[in-house]
């Protein structure tokens, strides 16, 4: 099922987003009493939305967790911003008119509701809703994602996923050449390609897997890195368009994809190691989104849910004219 993505840019379109959500979460095995549920918290964030800034994107993503089925919602605008987000959370506080129940409504029906907002810049906002009791937050690394197809498309050319094997995960991120069906072909070879490899293979050699696949589609860049939360270590392989780094604390260090377009010319697989301690974050994207952006412009967001992180940055660096993924990756070890 893919992510949604919804614009709020006139107040007809508060129900198209009810309506999506509403189709998703029956899709996905939700009852009655919680479809409601949903219903009611997309037309708090849709509405708030709206009435604050005019003009936003909701992005709706299907979850997984311990054979649950659940949502996450990020909501994503440029408005004023809030000047005290705690303030905006308490009910009766308004700063449009209204009753000002809207965000103290969402902190009761919805999971793990987080905000994150710059004064004249705007805001993102990110919860989660579960067909059952939401379960609990498990394993090593928490991961924010967002992928999404060009305006105009029905399937998406880029594709992402992370696969665990032991201690050792994988995170792939795949661009297919162009956009439409012949991309979106290209990209699910790439990941069936990664998930028969898998994380022991090594980053290189999942990319080779890749780049065999491929050869009868139109191509795709893509990159591997082979990440071992326990051990604080790291290991990267990529070919194409595929922007990645590794930030730690306030040091960004950029990982090198060499030239080519895998299934048809690659001129090198070559592997570089990076140390990936606790709280450092791995960042790759595609390039449906603009590659000059700095973390440091977000003041505080490095150290937020890694989906607060790519929602900053899609909504302010995506470029428009393609399909565009983000993913970003914290290690949430504290022992070694």
């Amino acid at each position: 099922m893919m992510q949604l993505r919804c614009l709020v840019e006139d107040p007809s379109q508060i129900a198209e987003v009810r309506r999506e959500g509403v189709a998703m979460a029956t899709a996905l095995g939700f009852d009655d009493k919680r479809v409601a549920t949903v219903a009611l918290a997309l037309t708090e964030t849709s509405t708030n939305l709206w009435k604050h800034a005019k003009r936003g994107v909701v992005l709706l993503r299907p979850l997984e967790r311990a054979s649950q089925a659940g949502i996450e919602v990020l909501s994503l605008d440029h408005g004023a911003g809030m000047a005290n987000v705690a303030a905006s959370m308490r009910d009766g506080h308004s700063t449009a008119g209204s009753p000002g129940t809207g965000l103290g409504t969402l902190s009761r029906i919805t999971t793990d509701l987080q905000i994150y907002s710059q004064a004249g810049k705007g805001t993102v906002l990110r919860y989660e809703m579960w067909a059952g009791t939401a379960p609990a937050v498990a394993g090593s690394l928490a991961i924010g994602a967002i992928c999404v197809a060009m305006k105009g498309e029905t399937v998406n050319g880029d594709d992402w996923l992370v696969i665990e094997d032991k201690r050792r995960h994988a995170v792939v991120v795949v661009d297919g050449l162009g956009h439409g069906p012949e991309a979106a072909s290209a990209t699910a070879s790439a990941k069936q390609a990664a998930l028969t490899t898998g994380p022991a293979a090594g980053a290189c050699v999942m990319l080779q897997a890749i780049h065999d696949a491929l050869k009868s589609t139109r191509g795709a860049a893509a990159a591997v890195a082979i990440l071992d939360p326990y051990q604080g270590t790291g290991a990267f392989c990529g070919v194409g368009n595929i922007s990645c780094l590794i930030q730690t604390g306030e040091q960004a260090r950029h990982l090198v994809s060499h030239n080519g377009i895998l299934g048809h010319q690659v001129s090198r697989l070559q592997e570089f190691s990076f140390p990936f301690p606790s709280q450092a974050l791995f960042i790759a994207h595609s390039d449906g989104v603009r590659t000059h952006w700095d973390l440091q412009d977000y003041a505080g967001l490095a150290m937020r849910h890694p989906a607060l992180i790519t929602a900053a940055v899609y909504r302010d660096h995506e470029r428009g004219r393609d399909d565009a993924t983000i993913i970003v990756v914290r290690n949430t070890r504290t022992e070694y």
